[in-house]
């Protein structure tokens, strides 16, 4: 019998925890986290007491109360017995990409659960892993101890030998060579206290089940979509999907692959089910940087976009390169960036047009950082020399740069801001924040105020596909079932699609049976 139980992200955007069994088979789609619902409850300051075990992420419905699949990490005053569900086996997360909210909770599984994902995948996972602060799991998982009523993660400097094991990872595709070295190689050398265990490419088939990976467009490198066979016919999983980057192809080849399976089933993300797209694509965003650069020439220029949306760095990177800029990043940008080489992306990181912003001449630390200071310091530029020649550079800055600015001393800039406008009441505050921030600087921004990017400035598209565009799959793929996450408007789904296949509208925690 096969089975779909969606324990979340049925009725959020992000968050995907679900779980598809079939005969012999257990596999998660993802195992993403709940920003929204972590964000109800926590801020900034007042976060969950991880040093307390996993408890409060359960009690505060941040985990799904399944068990047999957990780090064992609970204080023993606080154990939890409220589970709805137990898994002896799990034969692996299927991860369509690497987005905190389809992969952010991998880290408190077990670490004899294996990964399925793309190569791209695999590396952003592991280098941001590296660059992370809380995450103590995802590719490599670390010891705790319990000390004085706390779990603590152990030092790295500890005497014991083995201090992290790394997750068995299976890539959907071809791994480079150079990959396979940055795989078992841990910043600092600290893999050598690792059990360790290389990367493999998976086989056509789990556990007697074919699956099937299919590359697509998305905000981040190495994104794809799933399909398992099971006995009621293929199930197929989008993750997130576009149509608008530089990899749209791909997506309407998946949709094409998609409706030859036939699926008894289609799990289709529905983020932008209300919202009509504007039809630009990621070469408009990049034309129009270019115009701005142009009308700016003699100004220091800031992009501000997500960290991991390499590709749109790699533009805006070559609209540098054309007006004769460096581009300045940031030292996890530079580290993504490295990462991302090591799966094969041909980038150019010492061609002269790429520089690592040092601040005023801080260093760190972290390990990850001590790493890329030695193979790339040469790059570094510090506040005082981007301050010299400001017209020189590109600077890709975020809100959290922000008191940078009075250390670089320019006061006429221009400010990119290649984001979706602000949708929660935080994002609104942090806005005007930034306003504040440019206007006592005297910097320009763009977009305009008034301006919307789905109307005639693109300086940002979405990851994800728009009301008609996702009319477009479900017509393509033409599913027996449609199933919807990752959505607020569920019910959207049943009114428009309800004429091409049956809609069932998912419920945490409820088995759909196919």
């Amino acid at each position: 019998m096969t089975r779909i139980t969606v324990w979340d992200g049925a009725d959020c955007v992000g968050g995907n925890k679900i779980l598809l069994q079939d005969r012999g088979l257990n596999l998660w789609l993802d195992f993403g986290q709940n920003l929204s619902r972590l964000m109800d409850y926590y801020e900034e300051f007042m976060k969950p007491q991880k040093s307390r075990g996993l408890y409060e992420l359960f009690v505060m419905g941040l985990l799904p109360p399944v068990g047999g699949i957990y780090h064992d990490r609970f204080h023993e005053h606080y154990p939890f017995h409220e589970w709805q569900y137990r898994l002896d086996e799990v034969h692996g997360v299927l991860v369509s990409h690497a987005h905190l909210d389809h992969a952010g909770d991998i880290q408190y599984l077990h670490a004899d659960i294996p990964l399925v994902c793309s190569a791209e995948s695999a590396v952003l996972l592991r280098a941001l892993q590296d660059c992370g602060k809380d995450d103590y799991g995802t590719v490599y998982v670390r010891r705790f101890e319990q000390k004085e009523d706390e779990f603590r993660v152990m030092a790295w400097n500890r005497k014991e030998e083995i201090l992290a094991t790394f997750r068995q990872v299976y890539t959907a595709d071809d791994c480079s060579p150079q990959m396979h070295s940055f795989w078992e190689c841990l910043p600092n050398g600290y893999h050598e206290k690792c059990e360790r265990r290389p990367i493999q490419q998976m086989s056509d088939a789990i556990n007697g089940h074919s699956v099937r990976f299919f590359p697509v467009d998305h905000s981040i490198p190495g994104a794809g979509a799933w399909a398992v066979e099971t006995e009621a016919g293929w199930v197929v999983y989008t993750g997130d999907l576009r149509f608008r980057g530089e990899r749209r192809g791909l997506t309407e080849r998946f949709l094409q692959e998609a409706a030859q399976l036939q699926p008894v089933a289609l799990l289709m993300e529905g983020t932008r089910i209300s919202r009509e797209g504007s039809g630009y694509t990621e070469d408009d965003v990049q034309t129009h940087l270019d115009e701005l650069l142009r009308q700016h020439r003699d100004r220091l220029v800031v992009v501000n976009f997500s960290m991991t949306h390499l590709e749109r760095l790699e533009r805006f990177w070559n609209c540098a390169r054309g007006h004769g800029r460096q581009i300045v990043v940031n030292p996890k940008d530079l580290y993504l960036l490295d990462a991302w080489r090591e799966s094969g992306r041909d980038l150019k990181l010492d061609d002269g047009t790429l520089r690592l912003y040092l601040g005023i001449g801080r260093t760190s630390g972290e390990a990850w950082q001590k790493s890329l200071y030695e193979r790339y310091g040469s790059l570094g530029i510090t506040a005082q020399e981007i301050a010299r020649s400001p017209a020189d550079f590109l600077l890709c800055f975020g809100y959290f740069d922000l008191n940078e600015l009075p250390y670089l001393g320019v006061r006429d800039g221009v400010w990119v801001q290649s984001f979706s406008e602000p949708m929660t009441e935080e994002q609104r505050i942090d806005d005007a924040r930034l306003n504040r921030w440019l206007q006592h600087f005297g910097w320009m921004r763009y977009p305009r105020r008034g301006d919307d990017e789905e109307k005639g400035v693109p300086l940002h598209v979405s990851g994800h596909a728009s009301a008609q565009e996702l009319a477009h799959v479900v017509e393509t793929v033409r599913p027996k079932k449609l199933i919807p996450v990752h959505t607020t408007e569920q019910n959207l789904f049943s009114e428009r699609f309800a004429h091409l296949c049956d809609v069932v509208i998912p419920q945490t925690g409820r088995e759909i049976v196919l």
